[in-house]
């Protein structure tokens, strides 16, 4: 079998949080110091899509490095390790999590030149907090000025990931209603209402599904019921479920319908979707100067209304979440990637073979 193949690898974190989608900098850079060993060339998304489109190639193997998400360990560690190894990367960034002021500044660099101890390098794994009774995971965010940096230093390529990263709510059939609860909330940013107290419906990704929008007079009327009875003890009840499907049930009875919301139409679907394109598009291209060519969709998920949308306002390189081989004559504009996690380097030697030669 010929190296007719690039693989695409997808990170999250490089950090310790123990995790599916956390990479130790350790087993990073093993991952790093073998692909250079075996002679892999770090190459661009432009040298990756000529090479789709025409099979040009200046390379006998080569890899593409994504970083999803936009996290404080793309500065810290991954950067870093990246310039040691002489390998380049894609960091798709959510704009709408890029902090202003938060620049920390030390990272692997200052450690490895002894300008300070290991221990002083910013903690990039995540906390717990609680909000309203909810737990959720806050994750450490880059800021501009390290987005500004790594672009500028032509190692990190910084590109969008979305402006929110969002889901919207994609049926009208209620599963429950947002309350507080034990389990921790990640990545479960939702376009739609989640205030105490209103109906929560199954969510998909935003640009791979129409929104259902629950009434407003609705949702008001149940979150007014939940303050004006404890709030967050309204939920220590035993029927609290009930009493609040006996309030949607009034609501029916008194509109005289069966409804309680409508789905987005086409053109507010598309809208939607273009001016969320379109806005993390310009913003990260306002930050580091430049014509953003590639978009990471959120969780991978995309539908014939996104993609078009995509085109239309200039993307060329779209990266997906499906695993498997780049070859001449693929897509672009459906860039497989191979999510890359904490199995060893055995693993990671195989898939990266696997990846590289052509299927037989």
């Amino acid at each position: 079998m010929k190296n007719d193949s690039v693989p695409v690898l997808l990170y999250y974190h490089i950090n310790y949080d123990n995790d599916k989608n956390s990479v130790t900098p350790e087993l990073f850079e093993a991952q790093l110091k073998f692909l250079k060993e075996e002679g892999y060339a770090p190459i661009t998304k432009e040298e990756l899509g000529e090479f789709m489109k025409t099979g040009k190639k200046d390379f006998d193997k080569a890899v593409v490095i994504t970083l999803d998400g936009g996290y404080l360990d793309t500065w810290v560690y991954a950067y870093p390790l990246l310039k040691k190894y002489g390998f380049k990367a894609i960091s798709f960034v959510i704009s709408w999590n890029v902090e202003e002021d938060e620049y920390l500044g030390f990272n692997l660099d200052d450690y490895f030149s002894g300008k300070i101890k290991k221990e002083m390098l910013p903690n990039c794994n995540a906390n717990i907090v609680v909000e309203n009774g909810i737990k959720k995971k806050l994750e450490r965010r880059l800021c501009w000025r390290e987005v500004r940096e790594m672009e500028e230093s032509g190692i990190i390529d910084i590109e969008p990931n979305s402006k929110f990263h969002r889901q919207v709510y994609a049926s009208d059939k209620i599963k429950g209603f947002n309350s507080p609860h034990n389990t921790v909330v990640q990545d479960s940013m939702v376009r739609g209402d989640e205030r105490l107290g209103t109906p929560n419906f199954e969510r998909k990704p935003e640009f791979a599904a129409r929104e259902f929008i629950a009434y407003q007079d609705l949702r008001d009327r149940l979150i007014q019921y939940v303050k004006g009875n404890g709030y967050i003890q309204f939920f220590n009840k035993v029927n609290w479920k009930d009493e609040l499907y006996s309030i949607i049930d009034d609501y029916k009875k008194e509109k005289n319908t069966d409804k309680i919301g409508q789905w987005e139409t086409n053109e507010e679907q598309y809208k939607r979707i273009k001016t969320d394109l379109e806005v993390s598009k310009g913003e990260i291209g306002w930050e580091t100067k430049k014509i953003c060519k590639a978009f990471a969709w959120p969780w991978g998920a995309y539908n014939e209304t996104s993609l078009k949308i995509a085109k239309e306002i200039g993307f060329e390189y779209l990266f997906t979440t499906k695993q498997g081989r780049n070859s001449f004559g693929d897509s672009p504009f459906e860039i497989k990637r191979i999510h890359i996690n904490k199995q060893g380097m055995d693993w990671f030697k195989n898939i990266i073979e696997l990846y590289s030669k052509s299927q037989d």
